[in-house]
This record gives structure tokens, C-alpha cells and sequence, in this order.
């Protein structure tokens, strides 16, 4: 049974990288390790309109960033425990990219906002294991803008 139900928010500039996330939802070093779950992401830009094309990616990794911006997740229930998952933002040293490790791709055009919801038992999952994580990567863009993301999970 999960402990609660958790959200972050954060804004980046889109550049294609192979290396260097959007944002990262992680495991911490703690002796409370939980497996983690998104269930739900939402990706749009609050740039001005354009027929720009970028190809989003989910990718595992296994050191988090050096010093993230580290971004407090929302508890969806007040009554839910605060997360030990750590969301975070670019900052420092980028986590480890597992290679061969994509769990979810999708291509977005820029005019577009793409809410991807999981079905039932198909979640994206970080292992209870320390500084396990998942990364949203900008693979391929065709311009850079302002992508807007918010992460849902639990644990």
C-alpha cells in the first residue's frame, strides 16, 4: 500500500540532451527507502506558439544530481506523510543516465500540451533502491523554449 500521493512542478528550457534531465524523481540515501511510482505527467510550453518538435524521454538513473535544485513535492493529500523522493531541477553535476534504460518515449509538438496517465499496474517505477531515480530528458528539439512539467507519483 502506498504511503501517499505526491506532485512537483518545474519549468526548463528544452535543449536536446542525452545527459543532462529536465527534472529527476529519485530515491535518498535514508534507511526509509520507498519504491517509488509516477503515474501521471503532464508536458506543455507557455512560450509563444510555435511548430517546434521535441522528443521526450524517461530514462533510469543511479547517482542523483551533485546539487540539485531540489523542489518540494505536494503532498495530494494534507494528511499524507511528507515524500522522501527527491524532485529536483538541473543543478550541478547531472545524475548517472543508465544506458539502454528508456521506459517512456514521447514526441510533443510545441503547440501542444501531452498529459500521459498510466493504466492500471503500468506506472513508472524506481526501485527502493538509494539514489535510484528517473529522468525526463530532451532528447531532439527543433527550437528551444519553455517546457512546463509536472510529475505525479507515489510511495
Amino acid at each position: 500500500m502506498p504511503h501517499g500521493k505526491y506532485t512537483g512542478f518545474t519549468n526548463q528550457t528544452n535543449t536536446a540532451s542525452s545527459t543532462a534531465p529536465l527534472c529527476n524523481l529519485s530515491t535518498v540515501n535514508t534507511t526509509a527507502l520507498r519504491r517509488l511510482a509516477i503515474y501521471e505527467f503532464v508536458i506543455g510550453s507557455d512560450a509563444t506558439p510555435a511548430d517546434a518538435a521535441c522528443k521526450y524521454a524517461w530514462q533510469r538513473t543511479t547517482v542523483n544530481f551533485g546539487t540539485p535544485t531540489a523542489i518540494t513535492p505536494v503532498a495530494i493529500d494534507p494528511a499524507d506523510p511528507a515524500s522522501l523522493a527527491l524532485f529536483s531541477a538541473p543543478g550541478g553535476t547531472a545524475p548517472t543516465i543508465t544506458a539502454n534504460s528508456t521506459v517512456y518515449q514521447v514526441a510533443v509538438n510545441q503547440r501542444a500540451t501531452y498529459r500521459w496517465i498510466a493504466a492500471p499496474d503500468s506506472e513508472l517505477i524506481v526501485p527502493a533502491t538509494t539514489a535510484n531515480g528517473l529522468a525526463l530528458l530532451s532528447l531532439v528539439t527543433t527550437a528551444t523554449s519553455n517546457t512546463v512539467i509536472s510529475v505525479s507519483w507515489c510511495e
